[in-house]
């Protein structure tokens, strides 16, 4: 028999069929290399901030007087509130822009997000300035250390600011710098402290501001662009654009903080600055996670938005299932071993019994964390998608359930029923924006 040789047409049509698996295989492995990337800096980036805070806040816990370490602690919240305000408000917001507007703005988009940082680092710097004269004929112990805040607010804003930066332009690499910087001057500072006797409540603050001052500076070496003058109307664009995008976040990040950290103020005030302190050690152990979790959220959220933006919203919806079950997993798996072996953990990192005999505390504080790893992950999609609404909604909601439960459970079983209403906040804050996550509203006004 003799066999027709194919014609051009079928040899055409059988070379595609050859290549296309190939070039769709090495498609798929030039991005799981850029992906691999990706999430090793963000790791380490992550990795290296929060392996900072941990060791400060087990060195702080160690050498200062509870009590002293409780007002430590009061303080780092205020700061909080000021830093989760600005991560909702312009940090979370600015992938969405600069993935609409940005692919050839983003020189001017990133001088006017710096100048937008600079006003709000200006503007909450005045009020700590005036919160800390108004306060200190009550509490003098709060004035200097208010004070020291105040003056280190402005670097870390602008930390903040950069290390989103590198995420956005996909250098990673930057933010890893950053942090290590940030860390091994904090650190390094704090053991100087010791050493020449100055240890206070006001010189380890005054570190935050150091530390994040080093960051910025790795981040200009190594090649993020100094800002430049520009024009105001530009500015004042981007910050009605930052505020469409992140009004409702603004306000969700208020109630997140009241029904999360706004504890630490509210056991010192009932309770003490002491029992405040103790609890912040408990949570110490369970950061890790958060942090690990938060480094994939850095990571993840702009390319998110980009393949949101490219491809629709159907994206968002697969991602809404996937990266919750993985949060999820991580979270709840770090903090079964944290319960387990809490007996032998913390008399071996603080030294001090009244922390070890707290230990059962970090039962709710797991719980929320767990939740709260829920929430994040759906948060990622919503974001993306731009439907900031909905989570501005559940934070409220939530806040009701924590006000309602810590005021019920308080009266009960004491200050450890604030923590339990904490839990169950979250609890209603996960299932609401998880419910919206997966489901398909495309009416929503952002």
């Amino acid at each position: 028999a003799v066999v027709n040789p194919p014609s051009p047409q079928a040899s055409m049509t059988a070379k595609i069929a050859t290549v296309g698996p190939h070039r769709r295989l090495g498609e798929a492995r030039r991005l799981a290399h850029r992906w691999k990337g990706r999430v090793f800096f963000a790791f380490l980036d992550q990795g290296a901030y929060s392996l900072a805070n941990f060791v400060l806040t087990i060195l702080y816990a160690s050498w200062l007087p509870l009590d002293t370490f409780g007002r430590y602690v009061v303080v780092w919240t205020a700061s909080l509130f000021i830093e989760t305000i600005q991560v909702a408000l312009i940090v979370a917001s600015l992938p969405a822009i600069v993935s609409r507007h940005g692919r050839h703005n983003r020189r001017r988009l990133d001088t006017a997000a710096f100048w937008v940082v600079v006003g709000y680092s200006l503007a909450t710097s005045v009020v700590l300035v005036a919160a800390a004269l108004i306060i200190s004929p009550w509490r003098p112990a709060y004035l200097w250390a208010l004070l020291a805040v105040a003056l280190a607010n402005p670097f870390q804003r602008l930390y903040l600011l950069f290390r989103r930066l590198a995420y956005i332009h996909d250098r990673q690499r930057i933010a890893a710098a950053m942090a290590a910087c940030y860390g091994v001057v904090s650190v390094v500072g704090a053991f100087i402290l010791v050493r020449a006797d100055a240890l206070s409540l006001a010189s380890t603050i005054s570190l935050w501001g150091i530390g994040a001052l080093a960051g910025i500076g790795a981040a200009v070496a190594l090649g993020v662009k100094r800002p430049r003058t520009m024009r105001s109307a530009t500015i004042a664009w981007l910050a009605i654009e930052i505020w469409r995008t992140g009004r409702w976040l603004s306000g969700a990040a208020v109630a997140n903080w009241i029904s999360n950290w706004a504890i630490f103020p509210l056991i010192a005030v009932t309770t003490g600055a002491g029992a405040a302190g103790i609890i912040r050690a408990l949570q110490n152990l369970l950061t890790p996670i958060v942090q690990f979790n938060a480094a994939l959220h850095l990571a993840v959220l702009p390319r998110v938005a980009d393949k949101v933006a490219s491809d629709g919203d159907h994206y968002g919806l697969r991602f809404a299932r996937r990266g919750t079950a993985i949060f999820t997993a991580i979270a709840a798996s770090y903090c079964a071993v944290i319960l387990a072996a809490a007996h032998l953990i913390l008399p071996a990192l603080y030294r001090k019994p009244e922390i070890a005999a707290a230990a059962y505390l970090l039962w709710p504080l797991a719980l929320a964390i767990v939740l709260d790893a829920v929430r994040q992950a759906s948060a990622i999609s919503l974001l993306a998608r731009r439907r900031t609404r909905i989570v501005f909604t559940a934070r409220w909601i939530a806040l009701a359930v924590f006000a309602g439960g810590a005021l019920l459970l308080s009266a009960l079983i004491g200050f450890a029923g604030i923590l339990w209403a904490t839990a169950a906040a979250s609890a209603a804050g996960a299932g609401i924006v998880l419910a919206s996550a997966l489901s398909d509203n495309r009416t929503e006004t952002h």
